[in-house]
């Protein structure tokens, strides 16, 4: 490891990045039961309020008050409590509201569920976490009008199902189309589950109550520590669990003031999407000029790509340190600082606590870093939420380009690295 005149403005950077979060309500993922290939779950009996196991489950409940949009009590509404991953509705507890709108599920096991509420129209979505005898109050809450949502799966000739991960709701899939109504607004992740012939795959979204929503950005999830391989087209990545946030985005941020980008997208300068020989692939350039300096400094030229692993707002973070290695496939012309960002809730911005150097080539190749070589003194990997591939030029060469492919986490596993 070696310090670079990145730390001169790697905090306008950071600046930057923090306007790149997508927010939604996030939930505790620390017993989870999602296998790795993102396969259905295994059936249970529907359970009802009052059942449920016996022994140490016995003392587990969750009660809750529903009011209407208007703000009247919701009188024998129906509600489901599912697991949060699970993609078949036979093991939900199930209950109705009284008239008051009060409702008690009893005897649930310890987990992280989605209890969904509906009536006449209105729906809601919470999640929960339930564990060691205790009663979780979700006190009083409200339903909205109901959103709808349709799209395809990126293959017109699919058939099979969408289904709503964590809660009851499916469609058919026809010729790739499908379409979803009678859904809760929130963040949800779309599983289509093909009749035949490919993996499952899926898509994160937010729907918005009383509104309708597209949705066409399937894809494979069947390799549990890869981040992106960009066949989808898409600048989100979905590495983190589906209930927690939508999905996690790249981003290429860079000096406005001295640098000069190419290949980026739209005003919100991404990179480009390049399809070599059916492989989609990042790619982005940057030619740096000068330092500049005015009232406020010297602002040096900087450029970078990056992904979140959580969400830049220190709301999410990951525990990595169980990860051996952090590979990635490049080419191009100049160098990378690959780092690795910490933004614990007590830091007042986000920080590196990793960086490494390599010069890059006209050819492709596999670059794998191992994180014990290069963290810095005193620092750990309990709570990381970005990774970064900042540009460096030189002063015979100010142009970087680089091209991106393949993000892996080598070692360690998903439930691991969501405890946090």
């Amino acid at each position: 490891m070696r310090s670079t005149p990145l730390f001169l403005y790697l905090s306008d950077v950071f600046r930057k990045n923090l306007n790149i979060s997508r927010m939604v309500k996030t939930a505790s993922s620390a017993a989870l039961t999602l296998s790795l290939g993102w396969g259905l779950l295994a059936c249970g009996e529907t359970k009802t309020a009052g059942g449920g196991s016996s022994g140490s489950e016995a003392g587990n409940a969750i009660t809750a008050q529903i009011m209407t949009a208007d703000k009247k009590p919701a009188a024998q509404a129906r509600v489901r409590l599912m697991d949060s991953e699970s993609l078949d509705g036979a093991d939900a507890y199930e209950a109705e509201t009284d008239k008051k709108g009060y409702v008690t599920i009893e005897g649930v096991a310890d987990g992280d569920y989605t209890f969904e509420a509906k009536l006449d129209g209105e729906a809601l979505q919470l999640q929960v976490k339930v564990e060691g005898d205790s009663v979780v109050d979700l006190g009083q809450d409200q339903l909205k009008k109901m959103a709808k949502v349709s799209g395809n799966v990126g293959d017109e000739s699919a058939n099979g199902t969408v289904k709503v991960r964590g809660m009851e709701h499916s469609a058919k899939v026809e010729n790739g189309s499908f379409s979803l109504d009678s859904l809760p607004e929130g963040a949800l992740s779309l599983v289509f589950i093909p009749d035949a012939g490919h993996d499952t795959s899926s898509t994160y979204l937010k729907v918005v109550a009383g509104k309708k929503s597209t949705s066409s950005t399937f894809a494979e999830e069947s390799r549990a520590l890869l981040l992106d391989d960009f066949q989808d087209s898409n600048y989100q990545n979905r590495f983190m669990p589906a209930r927690t946030y939508d999905g996690g985005w790249w981003y290429f941020d860079y000096s406005s003031k001295n640098v000069t980008p190419s290949f980026i997208v739209g005003k919100e300068h991404r990179f480009t999407l390049e399809d070599l020989d059916g492989n989609i692939v990042a790619h982005v350039e940057a030619e740096f000029g000068d330092a500049v300096e005015d009232s406020t400094g010297v602002h040096y030229p900087w450029a970078t790509v990056g992904i979140e692993l959580g969400k830049s707002d220190k709301a999410l973070c990951n525990d990595i340190s169980s990860v051996d290695s952090i590979a990635f496939r490049i080419r191009g012309k100049g160098a990378i600082v690959f780092a690795v960002i910490e933004a614990k809730p007590q830091l007042e911005k986000q920080k590196i606590i990793a960086q490494y150097e390599h010069a890059m080539s006209a050819d492709w190749e596999r670059v794998s870093v191992p994180l014990a070589d290069i963290i810095a003194p005193n620092a750990s990997y309990k709570c990381v939420n970005q990774l970064n591939w900042n540009f460096k030029a030189t002063v015979l060469d100010p142009t970087v380009e680089f091209w991106l492919d393949d993000i892996e986490l080598i070692g360690g596993d998903r439930l691991s690295i969501w405890e946090k």
